[in-house]
């Protein structure tokens, strides 16, 4: 803002752009925000354009941000930089709709804490980048690496044998499959 911007409201006095600071509550927590605004040195009216309304939208969505423990804007375009994709790619990836990553990374939305999880998580761990590629499809815009397969866990139990305590003349030996449903798939398990 220029010395020479006369102000719209009286039309006699200039703005002079300012500072100041402002105390702010956020699940529970307070902190301080600087927002700007010009104000007039005629009639004292105070006026927010639209660069500072972005600069103080941006300031409080910050503090927002730190208190919810969400990654901030450098931080999502840093993963994104570090796999090499672009925003249209990582909203296909990821969710959020065709411009998300672009208002995410200039700090003008906050993302959800669900959608927070998911690029920390990829962060962290490569292959789940990778296997999410393979989920969605993607892979053929990926050629430098394809996407492993996630591992498959064994089974926790792999078979269940019951014994009678009771002794009989003759040991008799019955045989019959029990289906039984272990965390990661049904297994045949055999009675003696």
């Amino acid at each position: 803002m220029s010395d020479k911007t006369l102000c719209p409201l009286c039309g006699e006095g200039h703005l002079t752009p300012h500072t100041d600071d402002m105390v702010i509550e956020h699940g529970g927590q307070q902190g301080t925000v600087m927002l700007r605004f010009a104000g007039c040195d005629a009639c004292g009216s105070e006026i927010t354009g639209d660069a500072d309304s972005r600069a103080n939208k941006r300031a409080v969505l910050a503090f927002r941000k730190s208190v919810d423990s969400l990654l901030t804007g450098a931080e999502i375009r840093a993963l994104r930089d570090k796999y090499g994709i672009t925003q249209d790619q990582a909203a296909r990836l990821f969710g959020g709709g065709p411009k998300a990553f672009s208002k995410y990374e200039a700090d003008d939305v906050a993302h959800a804490v669900s959608m927070d999880n998911l690029l920390r998580l990829v962060r962290e761990d490569e292959d789940a980048f990778w296997n999410l590629v393979a989920i969605k499809g993607m892979a053929a815009e990926f050629p430098h690496r394809t996407a492993r397969p996630a591992t498959v866990r064994p089974p926790v139990i792999q078979f269940v044998m019951l014994v009678s305590g009771a002794e009989a003349a003759q040991p008799v030996v019955q045989r019959r499959p029990i289906p039984y449903r272990a965390p990661h798939g049904e297994i045949n398990a055999t009675l003696q």
